[in-house]
């Protein structure tokens, strides 16, 4: 989404955020965002000149630090309303944690391995039933409370009174064993999402400390020692056999063998050398490379999956929202069928088996597991997708808007661009190019690299390139742009990384290695991901279905193995299916580690670091279009 900070004081800046003057309801949701930072002491929005102004403690926070703040608020604001603004006729919204599967951890596991164990051996034993009873109530205590917790301060049921029912109805029949097996299931299903989650906040700041040893580095003659973390773009320097490079960068001169095993799946070290791409984390086995620092810390690969671990950006998904509300809108139906069937029955056990569907699991426990390992593996290979929402657009896209000027920073060959366009065209997504330039230019240029005359808007100004996008919107396609700033309001941004920071950039999609290559290979692992929900989803439901209605309500399956196929199919799905290697199979359009741009080799006794020579880069004035 675009936004701009326009004006800047000592304790007060002023950012235009086009959204504002058209969606009342972002700027209500951001300005309670903003208002709930502690350093920031008034708030104002002026939907008129789509602006926001902030006024802040000084004394609390730096102006690099708050903006940081303040473009989190403006992105969750968004993603407030992509995750949750599906409304019920009672206009009540879909609650967060509808949309986050639950975590525990082993400790909770006491209460319902007790319940289990009691109901195991009560005729064994010949235990009261009063004390099971006791024992699964006390286990079951986390799903009445999230059950009344939703009725008296949300104003509308959720799964858990399913839930609730259903393990009641159970224990009253004398059904013990199914209940208790229930709660001790989940809590293990629960407590291993838990540390699967402490797991990867560990590896997190595992990645982080990378980034901050100390390093040496070449500037105007002399070698100081900085940290990792202070480096900047730009800066040389020197990595010696069995050091970690903490940077991602290209290799200036040297050659060696590097192990990058940690930060991707390649485990053979490979061989490196002139004008090849290193990152942070790998670490050089054998010889000596001098490195132009290209990014550092958080602007690493590195550094941007540790973010993505850290903020897991992966439940504002269109599908996801949708769920919740089905979830939502299914339980009281849900209750009404148990009690006809019960009442056409007599059969409690029939009527309560329904209350088994796993309406809730299927959909967030995939967006939890595969959306995560879409956005990691995307910046593995050099694309940053900003979250979920943005993977499940991908999927979608249908049309995009190139701007001429974009072409010229393109890290490729023109051969190369003229190929991807053509990928992407067949893949049948349409593509048009707009410039300021006149008709006779950009019609050449639009042949040259193979987009139909027909889709071509020269002589153009940034308002009839944003009406041009609003068209094509307006006819139902998901548009990407890529080089078109202003009040632009694409499905889509598509921004090429050089400076500044990469999590705080307001595209969607980032390519970092700056090739129109990354655009396709992001969008097959978008279309991958979402495969690997949908049949996770399915994983779930079809068993489910089959055993519920088909067992449970008409051929009178124990319920036990009820409880079995519902817990069994859902760890499958998050445990096995959802974390295996599902990326694996998607080819790069272009190997990474083995490609190498033009950069001259420098004589150590230099004094002077000139810029790199990038094939197809403006940096040498050799634009694609010449």
């Amino acid at each position: 989404m675009f936004y701009q900070v326009v004006h800047s004081t000592l304790g007060r800046c002023r950012i235009r955020v086009p959204r504002l003057a058209d969606d009342l309801e972002f700027a209500e949701n951001l300005n309670r965002l903003v208002e709930s930072l502690q350093f920031v002491t008034e708030v104002r929005i002026n939907p008129a000149a789509s602006s926001l102004i902030v006024n802040y403690n000084v004394s609390v926070v730096n102006f690099e630090d708050a903006q940081k703040y303040l473009s989190t608020c403006i992105e969750k604001a968004s993603c407030i309303q992509q995750a949750n603004l599906i409304e019920t006729s009672d206009q009540e919204t879909i609650e967060e944690s509808d949309l986050i599967p639950e975590v525990n951890q082993w400790k909770d596991l006491g209460l319902p391995l007790l319940s289990l164990s009691l109901a195991v051996f009560a005729a064994p034993l010949e235990l009261p039933p009063l004390l099971i009873i006791i024992a699964i109530a006390g286990a079951a205590m986390p799903w009445f409370n999230r059950a009344s917790d939703s009725i008296v301060n949300q104003h509308h049921p959720n799964i858990d009174l399913l839930d609730s029912a259903w393990i009641t109805l159970q224990t009253v029949q004398g059904q013990y064993i199914a209940p208790a097996l229930k709660t001790s299931l989940v809590e293990i299903r629960r407590s291993l999402r838990g540390t699967v989650n402490e797991a990867r906040e560990q590896k997190a700041l595992d990645f982080l400390n990378y980034l901050h040893q100390d390093i040496w580095v070449q500037r105007d003659q002399l070698q100081p020692a900085v940290r990792a973390i202070e480096l900047q773009a730009g800066d040389r320097i020197t990595i010696h056999a069995g050091e970690i490079i903490p940077v991602d960068g290209r290799i200036l001169s040297g050659n060696g063998l590097v192990d990058c095993s940690y930060l991707t799946s390649i485990t053979t070290p490979m061989h490196c050398s002139l004008g090849q791409e290193v990152y942070a984390s790998s670490r050089l086995l054998e010889g000596e490379l001098s490195i132009l620092v290209e990014r550092t810390g958080e602007n690493t690969r590195l550094g941007l999956i540790a973010h993505l671990m850290q903020t897991t950006p992966v439940h504002d998904t269109h599908i996801g929202a949708q769920q919740a509300e089905f979830v939502k809108n299914a339980i009281v139906p849900t209750l009404v069928l148990g009690g006809t069937i019960f009442a056409a029955t007599g059969n409690l056990g029939a009527a309560i088996s329904p209350f088994q569907f796993d309406f809730g699991s299927g959909i967030p426990i995939s967006i939890s597991t595969t959306i995560l390992s879409a956005l990691t593996h995307a910046v593995q290979n050099g694309i940053y997708i900003r979250s979920g929402r943005f993977v499940e657009l991908l999927t979608q896209l249908n049309t995009l808007v190139i701007h001429d000027s974009a072409l010229l920073y393109l890290n490729t060959t023109a051969s190369d661009c003229i190929k991807a366009i053509a990928t992407l065209q067949e893949q049948g997504i349409t593509v048009y190019l707009v410039s300021d330039d006149s008709l006779a230019k950009t019609t050449l240029l639009a042949k040259k690299f193979g987009i139909h005359a027909d889709h071509i808007l020269a002589e153009s100004y940034p308002q009839q390139q944003a009406n041009l996008v609003d068209g094509l919107r307006s006819q139902g396609g998901c548009v990407a742009v890529l080089g078109i700033n202003g009040d632009c309001h694409a499905d889509i941004s598509v921004s090429l990384a050089f400076g500044g920071n990469v999590c705080t950039e307001t595209a969607d999609v980032v390519l970092l290695d700056q090739q129109l290559q990354g655009l396709i290979y992001a969008i097959a692992i978008a279309k991958r991901a979402m495969e690997v929900v949908y049949q996770n989803t399915a994983t779930i439901v079809v068993p489910n279905l089959m055993m519920q209605i088909g067992g449970g309500m008409f051929l009178g399956v124990s319920p036990v193995w009820n409880v079995i196929v519902n817990n069994g199919s859902a760890f499958i799905a998050e445990f096995l299916n959802g974390s295996r290697p599902i990326f694996d199979s998607i080819v790069p359009s272009q190997q990474k580690n083995n490609h190498k741009t033009n950069i001259m080799p420098i004589p150590t006794t230099s004094t002077e670091l000139p810029l790199p020579i990038l094939s197809g880069n403006k940096l040498n004035q050799q634009p694609l279009t010449q």
